[in-house]
């Protein structure tokens, strides 16, 4: 192992440190994807009212100007911590293979950057496609109540905030909005259980 690092210029011993916890990191959130911890940005229709009109929980919260957030394509799924870090991994490993001077550092860097953005713009692609074949569902939000689930991101105190949390409602495995009404906030991995429904898409949730 240090012979092989050693033998390594300076420029790919800096792309080598890059790629190998980046690696790491995608090849968790593989695992966890596969064992339904994870999923591809997947999100869930609630109704909305008595017509059950059913309207995206992502839809609600990122229409812009009235419009629908799929006609918008893959831009708002760019910048996810998953594409951030399929980027990082494949500029990595791209910056390892061509870092031996050959090509030359300022294009080895250039080449890198674009293998980079390519594989971030393929998971953002696979998320629309996997939200777009989620889309098609019916969820009831108000049939999550009772249900358990795992806060994703830390919900504020006192409904002073929302948050997100994990569960599976409907047999579906989703990201939800969520308020608490607990004097502390709610942070990661937090195991809740959903008491109410406020508004059309919000959950209330408290600690489990």
């Amino acid at each position: 192992m240090n012979a092989w690092w050693e033998a390594l210029t300076v420029f790919q011993q800096i792309f080598v440190c890059i790629a190998i916890p980046s690696t790491v990191l995608m090849a968790i959130q593989f695992v966890l994807t596969l064992i339904g911890i994870g999923d591809m940005g997947a999100d869930a229709d609630v109704d909305a009212d008595a017509a059950d009109l059913d309207v995206d929980i992502e839809d609600v919260t990122d229409v812009v100007d009235g419009r629908d957030p799929f006609d918008y394509g893959m831009a708002f799924r760019l910048f996810t911590l998953r594409g951030m870090i399929a980027f990082l991994a494949v500029m990595g490993w791209t910056g390892y293979a061509l870092g031996d001077g050959s090509l030359g550092y300022g294009i080895a860097i250039l080449i890198s950057i674009v293998a980079g953005f390519l594989m971030m713009l393929a998971i953002a692609g696979l998320a629309y496609l996997f939200e777009r074949l989620q889309s098609n569902g019916n969820i009831h939000i108000t049939s999550a109540i009772g249900k358990s689930g795992t806060v994703y991101l830390t919900i504020p105190k006192k409904r002073e905030g929302k948050g997100k949390i994990n569960a599976v409602v409907q047999e579906r495995y989703g990201e939800f909005e969520a308020v608490t009404d607990e004097n502390d906030p709610l942070p990661f991995g937090t195991e809740v259980v959903i008491i109410a429904v406020s508004g059309d898409d919000t959950l209330v949730v408290k600690r489990k």
